[in-house]
């Protein structure tokens, strides 16, 4: 099943596996390798996209001791407890792969957090994610024994998955702190084995696996703690969805083509000229005649800034007479609004009481731009950037955002919106001519009346 991370888990698989073929050939015989025969999956890191997805609908906390069967480079292990400081333990067969676990692990501040153990997962005894964990410490030559997981992650091929089902069906059944698994990619009520001809027609759930898709689009399948169905599971409730500032760049973001109609370009560009002020004549602000704002300094900066000649902003949601429902702008606003929510593909705002953090028209004029390398629309959630003027009134102005360090330049037409996770680094080409567009974002703070601050 193709997933929302497949570009880059595709990626993954052909740096790590497809193009070095050869070298992984020559550790066909090793016994602790991932390329050897006692593996059930070679090694691709886990999409640095799916992460926050996996932590959500693990619902993980700093309570939870989260196991990876399969941990790979421990990458997601190491997210895991840097950002939740839970308990971490992985389990992979390739020690190369573990001495880079280990290393991370350390640079990172989190050791003390996480346990490595180099195992088969094919042989492990029955209760090692129980009651015998100690047997699996013993056979992984380990002196710490952990604590059971109360939430294990398996990211391994169908394969894989269909030759550890009958131990992992057994050990989720027994286990005594309420266990719930996570899949990737592969699901385990339809997981097959593509090297067993007999499979490929049979039963893909023999086992009667109960398993939530909810976070299908992302690859990521649960399978909530025995006994538990997946109507109890649902009810329960995901909690909202985390995503710090390098999970925010590597999301993709939404185009909108057409947003809004001619009508209603003409009438926000009417109002908006109508009510805006004058710009500064001054070049730059002085930091000794901010104006005032409770929000505190960079407020202040901020508003001084987006008065410049180049680079105008007018805050919509500021004035009074653009909030009653006979100018039309609210229509237009909730409008928006609802496009956003529709267009949230990535679940940020769901479980969420959202408001509207700020409503902006921007002007930009001969040497406008956004250009500071690490521009983010820092707290808030979701943005939609629509392009307001007709590409010929102005060059340049191209609207950037940046996927793997690559700069990608977004082309718009007029009354094409552009949806982004806020935290994604964006910018805006310096501008030749008249460029004009519309900018709204939504945050859990309180509505504001002045700017994006208050």
């Amino acid at each position: 099943m193709v997933d929302a991370c497949e570009w880059e888990q595709s990626a993954l698989l052909q740096a790590y596996v497809l193009s070095r073929h050869g070298e992984l050939e020559q550790l066909a015989t090793a016994e602790d390798s991932a390329a050897g025969p006692r593996s059930i999956a070679p090694f691709v890191p886990c999409a640095a996209s799916r992460l926050p997805h996996i932590f959500r609908a693990a619902r993980l906390t700093a309570e939870d001791v989260l196991w990876d069967l399969g941990c790979g480079d421990g990458i997601v292990l190491h997210e895991a407890a840097s950002r939740y400081g839970c308990r971490c333990v992985g389990l992979d067969i390739d020690a190369s792969c573990l001495t880079v676990a280990k290393r991370r692990a350390t640079a990172l501040g989190v050791a003390g957090l996480c346990t490595w153990l180099q195992c088969d997962l094919t042989i492990l005894p029955q209760g090692s994610l129980g009651e015998h964990v100690d047997k699996l410490a013993a056979l992984a030559k380990s002196d710490v024994i952990p604590a059971p997981p109360s939430v294990a992650l398996v990211f391994l091929t169908g394969t894989g998955l269909v030759r550890i089902s009958q131990w992992l069906h057994r050990e989720w059944i027994d286990a005594a702190h309420r266990l719930r698994l996570l899949t990737c990619v592969e699901s385990l009520d339809s997981a097959v084995d593509y090297t067993d001809p007999a499979g490929l027609f049979g039963d893909s759930n023999e086992l009667d696996w109960e398993v939530c898709h909810d976070h299908a689009r992302w690859g990521v399948f649960v399978v909530p703690p025995f006994k538990v169905t997946v109507d109890s599971w649902r009810l329960a409730g995901d909690p909202p969805l985390q995503l710090t500032r390098s999970d925010a760049d590597v999301t993709v973001p939404v185009h909108l083509p057409a947003i809004l109609s001619h009508a209603e370009l003409q009438l926000i560009h009417e109002l908006s000229c109508r009510y805006m002020t004058p710009s500064q004549e001054e070049s730059t602000p002085s930091l000794f005649d901010l104006p005032d704002d409770h929000a505190g300094f960079h407020a202040s900066a901020e508003t001084a800034l987006h008065g410049l000649s180049e680079h105008r902003v007018f805050y919509l949601h500021s004035c009074s007479d653009l909030a009653t429902e006979a100018c039309g702008l609210p229509r237009i606003k909730e409008k928006l609004v609802s496009a956003m929510r529709a267009h949230d593909h990535w679940g940020l705002l769901k479980g969420r009481d959202v408001n509207l953090r700020s409503f902006e028209y921007h002007v930009y004029s001969t040497g406008g731009s956004v250009l500071d390398p690490q521009h983010r629309d820092d707290g808030s959630l979701l943005t939609l950037s629509i392009l307001l003027s007709l590409p010929g009134d102005f060059t340049g102005g191209e609207f950037v955002t940046w996927q793997g360090g690559q700069r990608i330049e977004h082309a718009l037409a007029q009354g094409d919106g552009i949806l982004f996770a806020s935290e994604k680094r964006h910018n805006v080409n310096r501008v030749s001519g008249d460029r004009r567009s519309l900018v709204l974002e939504l945050w859990e703070g309180p509505r504001n009346h002045r700017n994006r601050h208050s």
